[in-house]
C-alpha cells in the first residue's frame, strides 16, 4: 500500500512538471506559429514590430503576445477565442491605434476583406535611458 501511495505521488509530480513545462508550448510566438501571416519590419532589444496580414476566412492558430500595441491598416472583423473557450467579435477600424496587455489567443477573420494590422510587442525588460545626443 505505501508502494502504491508513492507510486501515485511521483506520478502525479511528474505529470504536474510535464504540465507545467507544456504550457510554454500552448502559447506560442505568432511568428513562429505563422511565418506566412507575420512579416517582422523590425526587431532590436526593446520592440518587435511586424506586418499581421489574415486573409478572410483564415483563422490564426492559438498564440501569445507580451503587451503590445496595434495599428490597423484597413479596417476588419476578427473573432478573437481564448484558452478558456470565450469569445468575442472585434472591429479595427482602419487608421486606428490600440493597446493590449500581454494576452494568449486565436483569431478568425469574420469579414469579407483582408485584415492588415501593424503589431508592436513590447519586450519585458526595462531598457536603461539614454543620454540624448
Amino acid at each position: 500500500m505505501i508502494r502504491t501511495f508513492r507510486a501515485s505521488v511521483l506520478l502525479a509530480f511528474v505529470a504536474a512538471v510535464a504540465l507545467a513545462l507544456a504550457a510554454p508550448a500552448l502559447a506560442q510566438d505568432p511568428v513562429k506559429v505563422a511565418p506566412d501571416k507575420c512579416k517582422v519590419l523590425l526587431e532590436n532589444d526593446n520592440v518587435r514590430v511586424y506586418e499581421f496580414t489574415l486573409k478572410a476566412g483564415e483563422k490564426m492558430p492559438m498564440h501569445s503576445h507580451p503587451r503590445h500595441s496595434i495599428y490597423a491598416l484597413n479596417t476588419c472583423s476578427v473573432k478573437i477565442g481564448t484558452p478558456d473557450g470565450k469569445s468575442e467579435q472585434v472591429e479595427f477600424k482602419g487608421g486606428q491605434a490600440y493597446y493590449s496587455p500581454p494576452v494568449t489567443h486565436e483569431g478568425t477573420n469574420t469579414g469579407t476583406d483582408v485584415c492588415r494590422l501593424i503589431i508592436t510587442e513590447i519586450k519585458s525588460h526595462k531598457a536603461a535611458a539614454q543620454p540624448a545626443k
